[in-house]
């Protein structure tokens, strides 16, 4: 079956007045399951996860919880995800969203729900990252440097990441930078804040 009709079919089942069909397709819309990165179904998982019923959130969270996982890898995927970072600033405002989505990145292999609601901020500012304080930002909240400790925006190593950063932008307007790029580009040109102990 065809990605086009998949999102017919799944956002079919989520227009369905009985609550089971629409948890199945919360449930099989999920990036673990399905290939399908329809923008329209993608906003129906987005509004189950702060609007729908207990069991519609718990799926809808587990599938955007998947599709940030998948974003670090997929530039297909990044695409879907940052269409809706407005979305996750809501979701994150809303106690039950916010507490069901850290849930579910927690199970995603993060070791308790504070390192998931920093990965999670990790994850979302690569999308957000347009200026050189942004991008020092970034780094200082990968590295948790804080303080006298914290890169400075004017930073020649930032500048040069800024500059790639850029150059990738400018050049591959479709290309999506992912986090584990950006940090391999810190490493190459602020080697030194990788030396400190608590360096991740």
């Amino acid at each position: 079956m065809s990605k086009a009709r998949d999102a017919d079919r799944l956002l079919k089942a989520l227009g369905d007045s009985g609550y089971d069909v629409r948890c199945a397709a919360l449930r099989d819309a999920c990036p673990c399951r399905s290939h399908v990165r329809d923008p329209g179904l993608w906003r129906e998982i987005f509004d189950r996860a702060l609007n729908g019923g207990m069991r519609e959130r718990d799926r809808a969270a587990h599938a955007i919880g998947t599709l940030m996982e998948k974003a670090e890898r997929s530039d297909e995927w990044r695409e879907v995800l940052a269409r809706h970072t407005g979305d996750l600033d809501a979701l994150m405002q809303d106690p039950r969203a916010s507490r069901v989505l850290l849930g579910q990145m927690k199970r995603h292999g993060h070791a308790h729900r504070g390192a998931a609601r920093q990965g999670f901020r990790r994850r979302k500012a690569v999308l957000d990252l347009r200026t050189p304080a942004q991008l020092a930002g970034w780094v200082n909240a990968h590295l948790g440097l804080e303080g006298r400790d914290a890169v400075l925006a004017s930073d020649p190593g930032v500048a040069r990441m800024w500059n790639w950063l850029r150059h990738r932008v400018t050049r591959q307007p479709g290309r999506n930078t992912k986090e584990v790029e950006l940090l391999a580009k810190a490493r190459r040109y602020l080697p030194h804040l990788f030396q400190r102990p608590s360096a991740a």
